[in-house]
């Protein structure tokens, strides 16, 4: 067979290679084609107001004036020198330990009791998820008239079985305001987490049990060496969304306290809001806002590589 001469082959691996690039550019384009509308809306209105959110920190707005000062990183500053701001920060580090020790367990030992429920599963399953569809003005104020000093069910209850010396105004004590508020927060999204539990629990092997069963392993070692270690993945997720939830928390604690007794019940999240428009402090809140969403990053990113350093 007679060889090609050598400009014959570079032209066929030239064409070969036009061809190899023209079909990865259609492809490319198909795959684009079906991402850019997704793209579009995510960057307009998510990372747009991200990095607008970032340069508008930089200046001094009371968000009126036609003019802005540029003033650098002064406003983040005189943040970390606000004893209100770093309080509220105090307050969700706080909230976020709380909900934990009141979800993590607790819920997972709750998903368990269910699915070992052989009738009525459905009316608990719809019955714990009821108050994740409620809207949170709607929870905000029936917990308020809950926890109500005079005429809440918790006081009167506690005085008709004579233990008045225990009831409290709990919305406006310094010790009992922001645990208040933390249970009526993990109410409100109890459904949610026990549901990711629920469907966790329906994906482990229950070859698993039996065995332990034959090895004679009781219900609690049971729990403790099958049931967590095969949902340490929902059990991540539910602790990330925990974190995230609880810096985030704005609805519940603007419609029951607004922040007080005297900055008692105060977050982040509301200390912005008031900072922004009672104040008029916008570059100010501005940078409280870019602060609290470096920490949940952060935090997040840490949680995820001390988990994946774990595994």
């Amino acid at each position: 067979m007679k060889p090609l001469p050598v400009q014959s082959a570079v032209n066929i691996r030239s064409r070969l290679q036009v061809r190899h690039w023209s079909r990865k550019a259609k492809r490319f384009a198909v795959v684009l084609s079906f991402l850019a509308p997704s793209l579009l809306l995510y960057g307009l209105f998510m990372l747009y107001p991200m990095f607008d959110a970032v340069r508008l920190s930089l200046f001094d707005w009371d968000g009126a004036s036609p003019t802005m000062s540029y003033i650098g990183l002064d406003n983040y500053m005189n943040l970390l020198k606000d004893d209100v701001f770093m309080q509220s920060l105090f307050h969700n580090l706080v909230w976020v330990v709380i909900s934990l020790t009141l979800v993590v367990i607790p819920t997972l030992v709750l998903a368990v009791l269910i699915s070992k429920v052989k009738k009525g599963r459905l009316f608990f399953r719809a019955g714990f998820y009821l108050p994740s569809v409620i809207s949170l003005a709607v929870v905000g104020v029936l917990w308020a008239k809950i926890y109500d000093p005079l005429m809440g069910p918790i006081n009167v209850t506690l005085q008709k079985a004579g233990l008045g010396a225990l009831a409290h105004n709990w919305l406006g004590e310094q010790w009992t305001v922001l645990p208040a508020l933390v249970i009526v927060g993990t109410w409100a999204f109890y459904g949610s987490f026990l549901i990711l539990y629920l469907a966790g629990l329906q994906n482990i092997d229950p070859s698993l049990y039996e065995a332990a069963e034959i090895d004679g392993a009781g219900p609690v070692r049971k729990f403790i060496s099958i049931t967590i270690p095969s949902l340490r993945y929902t059990m991540n997720v539910v602790i990330s969304m925990v974190i995230i939830y609880a810096f985030k928390g704005f609805a519940l604690i603007w419609i029951m306290t607004q922040g007080g007794p005297f900055y008692k019940s105060e977050v982040v999240s509301t200390y912005i809001y008031k900072s922004a428009f009672g104040m008029n402090k916008v570059s100010y809140a501005t940078a409280g806002g870019v602060l609290l969403a470096v920490i949940v990053i952060t935090l997040t990113i840490l949680f995820n590589q001390w988990r994946e350093r774990r595994e």
